[in-house]
């Protein structure tokens, strides 16, 4: 049987570190030139899709542990 508590908990930590890669991108986002801040842009786009994916996940399957869904 599926443990949906670990599962939202391996979610979620892959969320964090999703989120730290988001973090250093802003940082280097910050010194880049003009040309490279759109690249840096379409990347924490694409991150932050990811990022969000992960967090409804993990929250999809702490409520269904819960047996709230």
């Amino acid at each position: 049987m599926l443990n949906y508590c670990e599962w939202s908990k391996e979610y979620s930590q892959t969320a964090e570190e999703i989120e730290q890669v988001i973090n250093k991108l802003k940082a280097q986002k910050r010194g880049a030139p003009l040309s490279e801040k759109k690249e840096i842009d379409a990347k924490l786009s694409k991150y932050r899709s990811y990022y969000n994916e992960c967090v409804e996940t993990a929250n999809i399957l702490m409520n269904r542990y819960r047996g709230v869904a």
